[in-house]
């Protein structure tokens, strides 16, 4: 293995792990990630689309604040320092990763602090549970690029360690390996995989994404305007709130009043019923699956909103003149 000189978490890590494929893309170039796609990965290396901030996210905080205590607990009972380092293959140096600790005889350790669900799951389950199979393939490829012949998947809770000896499984890094091969030859190549439509992004093509570009400014323009006008709004309806609600005073014991073009009514409106409390006192046995056929039809939603601190696309200039003249809004 060839060493990285970097500090994880850092912008160059980042660059780093953008020009190539590191264990945490294991699954999805294997196409068992259920968060991310082959296409988005590849769209992501290729700088199409921006690659998800996590570092806000609650589980990846949660990770962040407990591996120190992980490590620790692995590092005191298996008398060794783990050693979080960043390295290359010698045969594809494509092929990288990003260790939370190499043992002191080489051997990957990848610790994980998942939430009490899923650490129950691991507790009752082992390396059967769902959680533990989506790690594998993470830890087979940083198997790989260690060149060692055995690592550990340890699952941190609470001050609890749930940990596994991993050996080395050929079959399933000859997959890695050929599958992210084949995966690194499509970005190199601009070669797109196929689109998974319920899950991959429409990103549009040839003059498309010229008026795509030319209405995604009108639009950044009008939402900009429309929010400026919707705090004013707030603004007005605060004050005009609290003078609702001098006038309400005002009456007293008296249940409607008039005068200077102001009316003001006041009544008692009977509470709703929380139908979902009421089936589940009545009927303690009904389940949630037995009310899924009284379920209406699914209905199609839509969404159009700014994307902030999104790469703003650059309109060519031989497109600009056609879309002012057949542009319209």
């Amino acid at each position: 293995m060839k060493v990285a000189n970097l500090k994880q978490r850092t912008p160059e890590w980042r660059r780093w792990r953008n020009r190539g494929v590191t264990a945490s893309d294991a699954a999805v170039v294997l196409g068992q990630s259920p968060y991310k796609t082959i296409w988005r990965l590849w769209a992501e290396k290729r700088g199409l689309v921006k690659e998800p901030d996590l570092d806000d996210n609650p589980h990846v905080q949660r990770g962040l604040a407990f591996e120190d205590a992980a490590r620790q607990q692995f590092e005191e009972k298996h008398e060794t320092l783990l050693l979080p380092v960043c390295g290359e293959s010698e045969e594809h140096p494509v092929i990288r990763a990003s260790f939370d600790g190499l043992t002191d005889e080489g051997c990957p350790v990848e610790l994980k602090c998942p939430a009490e669900k899923n650490f129950a799951e691991i507790a009752k389950k082992g390396v059967e549970a769902e959680v533990f199979q989506l790690y594998l393939p993470q830890l087979q490829h940083q198997l790989y690029v260690a060149e060692a012949d055995k690592g550990w998947l340890a699952f941190y809770f609470n001050g609890r360690l749930k940990e596994f000896e991993v050996g080395r499984d050929q079959a399933m890094i000859d997959r890695i390996v050929q599958k992210s091969m084949d995966f690194w030859e499509m970005v190199e190549k601009g070669k797109e995989p196929k689109l998974d439509p319920e899950r991959d992004l429409f990103i549009p093509r040839g003059e498309l994404a010229g008026e795509w570009t030319w209405k995604a400014a009108q639009y950044r323009d009008l939402a900009e305007t429309i929010e400026t006008y919707r705090q004013r709004l707030k603004e007005l309806e605060a004050v005009a709130g609290e003078l609702e609600q001098w006038f309400i005073d005002q009456l007293g014991e008296h249940a409607q009043g008039e005068y200077a073009g102001i009316r003001v009514r006041k009544w008692l409106q009977r509470g709703s019923i929380d139908h979902r409390k009421a089936l589940k006192e009545l009927l303690p046995d009904l389940k949630d699956e037995d009310l899924e056929r009284f379920r209406r039809k699914a209905s199609e939603r839509s969404k159009v909103q700014v994307v902030e601190g999104a790469k703003e696309e650059v309109v060519p200039e031989k497109n600009v003149q056609r879309i002012e003249k057949s542009l319209y809004f």
